[in-house]
């Protein structure tokens, strides 16, 4: 199935969540932005923002379709999207498949790692904070940054789920270095040159760069 005109699907996003930056992205990407009404929510954990009236998890991204059913993972968002879009894909064919996936989940995992000491960092006093835990968070991703690396090496700066994903992953870090503390990572130089590499190089990675 491609994409005609009679589609139309609501997008809720934030401009800070690295989740809807993928979905956001893949959207200019496949140029499908008159098919999909973006509504920024004002805080994923305001619950009274308007995002929380009809999506059920409260979660950003969360798409709407044309039918009204609801998607509401960032990985399941994009990959839909894709499937819906004219441009060649995103997830590369059969040979490189495995290696454009397996790249975009350990760029997930990564987000996934930090984004959980987060709200306790956001929210909490210093002297309640789980110390041991954040630093456990830091050295995972100190090593797996030095994986995203090596998973990034193996397609340049070719646009592909993969390393648009690895860019959103490492502009969050950068972005929240204040909670992440990502420029004391020892691969974070090379990630933020090839990172900003790539936001210069694609519109759908440049237009939606966190704020």
């Amino acid at each position: 199935m491609k994409i005609i005109e009679e589609v139309f699907m609501k997008l809720w996003y934030s401009n800070s969540s690295p989740y809807a930056r993928k979905a956001r992205a893949v959207v200019q990407y496949h140029q499908l932005q008159d098919h999909v009404e973006l509504l920024l929510a004002t805080s994923g954990l305001d619950k009274n923002s308007l995002h929380n009236l009809d999506n059920p998890l409260g979660r950003l991204p969360a798409l709407q379709r044309e039918n009204s059913e609801w998607l509401y993972n960032s990985s399941l968002i994009a990959e839909y999207l894709d499937h819906l879009g004219t441009q060649p894909s995103l997830y590369g064919n059969s040979e490189t498949r495995w290696e454009i996936l397996r790249l975009h989940y350990l760029a997930d995992g990564i987000l996934e790692n930090e984004i959980s000491v987060a709200p306790e960092k956001r929210l909490r006093p210093q002297e309640q904070w789980w110390l041991e835990r954040h630093q456990q968070i830091f050295d995972r991703t100190e090593r797996s940054l030095i994986e995203l690396k090596k998973a990034i090496d193996i397609f340049g700066e070719e646009l592909n789920i993969g390393t648009l994903n690895a860019t959103c992953a490492i502009d969050f870090l950068l972005f929240r270095d204040d909670w992440t503390h990502a420029s004391q990572h020892t691969a974070i130089k090379s990630l933020k040159a090839w990172a900003e590499a790539m936001n210069q190089r694609y519109d759908c990675l440049k237009n939606t760069l966190p704020k």
